[in-house]
């Protein structure tokens, strides 16, 4: 069969798919196609009115759709009406609550974090609160998973819940107005060295633009001279922020993406020059979980030469996706076009159609084969060139070659540190330090006040690795001193955001981090040149 024809069927089938779905007949198909139609129809038929027992026609349609589009690329895929209402509350940025991050640990879930002008911030509550109920329901967490507390405080736009709480050993009722609440997709933005900005950008969702604006704006204000971007671990959201994000560093008319798809003619998406920023030296951090629109960001700015990419090679995600929902409120959401780089590369790594389980093993893959610690020279010999605006040669279809690898970190990676990682065990036992010493750490106001009152708590490492032993990682004296720096800025960080929330954790978190110091030091070379 034919590239052609190939291509063909699969539009067929993805046209019966939708239709299909909808509840739409497809009455235009006519002949062979015509037949298929109708051989699934009696199919139903046959199991309709011969099955063994009793089944609903609807279901059995239902339940189809997910495995079609399994028969698709990989990122085609059926979502229910509960993970669409999640998924679109990321992608939108907002949600209708009370505005907390919270902590189950212990007994009853903790206020981690206050969201600046939500409604729990105006109705009084603070770091620390412990939330005994909810609307007279008792919420202990052995009984309630931290998605059931969830459940519980969320509600529809000026409903009221109404809280008890433990403060200080002292119990208080706070009925909180549930309202729109906003959730931050650039999780910190700070000044990393003298006049280098540092911003990391979590996801891209609706209001993102918006964000990094405003955080721009501050730094700016504070001094700013250059910027780094970290956007490693984004996986992506919508393109439309990337792109106009992107368009800030571009001048007019310089191409930013475009996308072509079998139904949807070919779009281009060009800086307008109204961009504030089109000579800031500009550093982007990204590694293998950097995906879609983070990769159409950073290419747009590898292709012109806009900004130095730092770190290591991305997914690999040139697919764009388009949400149908159904009746019910799922979802389909359906791969519909490419998209491609300025210079007119797709950096969709390979795929096999209805081969989601190899597509998902690529990851581990690349691990395995040392991709974290070292380029893979042979992807160079296999990938298709493409040139910058300056000529330099960048790759397709393996996602974004950084310019500059920098090697995943494992200076300290010994058995007893990974293993203590993935215990969970730093994590708790920085909350109930936290907890534990909250009238003291609430004295600290800056991330370096939080670093020097934890450096005078002597027996702190200690006492972490005699509460990992308890929890089923035992003690290793010599690896817990060989990886000591490490396990020491985790544990610092995780404390902070216990006491000074997002920001205190990442500002100590990324100290002496070697992808940024890298970008740091590019960044500096820009501003000397």
């Amino acid at each position: 069969m034919d590239g052609k024809s190939i291509a063909s069927k699969w539009r067929w089938i993805t046209a019966v798919v939708i239709a299909f779905a909808l509840g739409i007949g497809v009455t235009l198909l006519v002949g062979k196609r015509s037949r298929r139609k109708s051989d699934l129809e009696r199919t139903f038929d046959i199991i309709e009115q011969n099955y063994v027992d009793k089944v609903d026609r609807s279901e059995l349609e239902e339940s189809l759709i997910p495995q079609l589009l399994n028969t698709l690329d990989p990122h085609s895929t059926y979502l229910t009406r509960e993970e669409s209402d999640i998924d679109m509350q990321r992608l939108e940025g907002t949600f209708y609550g009370v505005g907390i991050s919270f902590n189950t640990i212990i007994d009853t879930p903790v206020v981690v974090e206050v969201i600046p002008g939500g409604p729990a911030e105006r109705a009084g509550m603070k770091k620390g609160d412990r939330i005994i109920a909810a609307d007279a329901e008792i919420l202990l967490t052995k009984d309630l998973s931290a998605e059931g507390v969830r459940k519980r405080l969320l509600g529809k736009k000026g409903s009221v819940v109404a809280l008890s709480v433990l403060r200080d050993g002292k119990k208080m009722g706070i009925p909180v107005t549930r309202d729109e609440v906003p959730i931050q997709s650039i999780d910190v933005a700070y000044i990393a060295e003298k006049g280098i900005g540092l911003m990391r950008i979590g996801s891209w969702a609706r209001g993102t633009y918006g964000e990094f604006i405003a955080k721009a704006s501050r730094l700016m204000n504070e001094g700013m001279k250059a910027l780094v971007i970290d956007l490693r671990d984004n996986a992506g959201g919508y393109l439309e922020p990337a792109i106009s994000v992107a368009n800030e560093f571009l001048r007019k008319g310089q191409l930013i993406v475009y996308n072509e798809g079998n139904s949807f003619p070919k779009e281009e998406y060009k800086a307008n020059g109204k961009g504030i920023f089109p000579d800031l030296p500009l550093a982007v951090l990204v590694n293998e979980l950097s995906a879609s629109s983070s990769e159409v960001f950073a290419a747009a700015m590898q292709d012109h030469d806009r900004a130095v990419i730092v770190g290591r090679r991305t997914f690999g995600k040139g697919l764009v996706q388009r949400p149908f929902f159904l009746p019910d409120s799922s979802q389909i959401r359906l791969t519909i076009a490419r998209y491609y780089t300025p210079s007119g590369r797709s950096i969709q790594k390979e795929y096999t159609l209805g081969d989601k389980e190899e597509y998902s093993r690529d990851l581990i893959e690349r691990m395995d084969a040392g991709e974290a610690f070292g380029v893979d020279s042979a992807l160079f010999d296999e990938a298709p060139r493409y040139k910058t605006d300056a000529g330099r040669v960048v790759y397709g279809g393996y996602g974004v070659m950084p310019d500059i690898f920098v090697s995943a970190d494992s200076t300290y990676a010994n058995s007893y540190y990974l293993r203590l990682m993935e215990s969970g065990a730093v994590t708790e036992f920085a909350f109930r330090f936290a907890d534990k010493n909250r009238s003291e750490l609430s004295l600290c106001k800056t991330p370096d006040e939080v670093t020097s009152y934890l450096s005078r708590k002597s027996n702190l490492l200690s006492s972490l690795a005699s509460y990992a032993a308890q929890h089923g990682v035992p003690q290793r004296s010599f690896l817990l001193q060989e990886a000591a720096p490490q396990i020491e800025r985790v544990l610092y960080a995780q404390i902070a955001q216990f006491v000074l929330g997002t920001e205190g954790f990442y500002r100590i978190y990324f100290s002496g981090d070697p992808t940024i110091e890298a970008a740091l030091a590019e960044v500096n070379k820009k501003r000397t040149e």
